[in-house]
């Protein structure tokens, strides 16, 4: 053995170097490539620093690097459009379990909250309601899951709608057990948000209000301070997103044409400047 080490050390160095740096590389690709999008939406002080958009960004990057996480499915069914009802319905396979211990963890309340159908947490039924449903935009799907509940809706919504639409919300009270799926309230406050509905207005105009509006109108107000439309997040298609001149200069700031330029007006002159110099020194030292 020694007399095999002393004749190929140079062998084993370089191989015991080559595993070490593919080691070093393949640790580096999970942290810096795979891991990165979750590093900073699991971080509290990231997403504090970040708005909803940037952290609903972070998350799709991560899922399309293959990281599933336990609350992906919520934050998906909150944001996620047709195109991720699509993702995950390509994924299914009969017999899937779409629960907390499924392998997209969570992907049945995704798949309710985007589609507003209240269907169990395994794949057979949706594999079939998919079927019969997958032409349709995710606005009639939504429009559809109130159908079923007795409720047609239009955008925007009539008056009677929209106390059909709190009442779903204000459905219950205190602790008491709500008869109506959470899918169903979710998507009657984002109908409510995105169709324009101002609730200040709407209690004034309409004051007293049963008890069960008032209810759903409070609720509205809880839910609005967690999606607010200025998210810019899970918006329906006929939601109204904040005009982006209202953020000042802040957008042009953030452009990465105007910090190009900033740095290239930064470091060019700089650059030109110590070479401009460089060169009149070496002239001046020749006799």
């Amino acid at each position: 053995m020694r007399i095999f080490i002393r004749r190929h050390w140079r062998s084993l160095f370089r191989l015991s170097g080559t595993i070490l740096v593919l080691a070093g590389l393949f640790v580096a690709y999970w942290w810096f490539y795979k891991l990165a999008p979750c590093r900073r939406a699991w971080d509290p002080r990231w997403c504090s620093a970040h708005s909803e958009s940037q952290y609903w960004q972070e998350v799709q990057s991560a899922i399309h690097r293959g990281i599933w996480s336990h609350d992906e499915g919520f934050t998906v069914g909150y944001y996620g459009d047709k195109a991720w009802a699509e993702w995950i319905v390509a994924r299914l396979k009969p017999g899937t379990r779409m629960g907390c211990f499924g392998r997209l963890c969570h992907s049945g309340s995704a798949m309710q909250l985007i589609t507003n159908q209240d269907l169990s947490d395994t794949a057979d039924p949706w594999l079939d309601w998919w079927k019969k449903n997958e032409f349709k935009s995710q606005e009639e799907w939504i429009a559809d899951g109130f159908s079923l509940h007795g409720l047609h809706i239009d955008s925007p919504p009539t008056a009677k709608q929209t106390e059909a639409l709190l009442a779903i919300l204000g459905n219950s009270e205190g602790k008491q057990e709500t008869t109506i799926p959470g899918c169903l309230q979710y998507n009657a406050f984002r109908w409510l948000r995105d169709s324009g509905f101002e609730p200040i207005e709407f209690a004034i105009s309409n004051h007293p209000l049963p008890a069960e509006v008032a209810r759903g109108l409070a609720k509205y107000g809880k839910f609005q301070r967690h999606w607010p439309s200025a998210s810019k997040v899970g918006i329906l298609y006929f939601g109204k997103t904040p005009d982006e001149s209202e953020n000042d200069l802040m957008p042009l700031f953030m452009a990465p044409e105007f910090q190009a330029a900033a740095y290239a007006l930064i470091f060019l002159p700089l650059a030109i400047g110590i070479g401009i110099i460089i060169l009149s020194l070496r002239k001046a030292a020749r006799p």
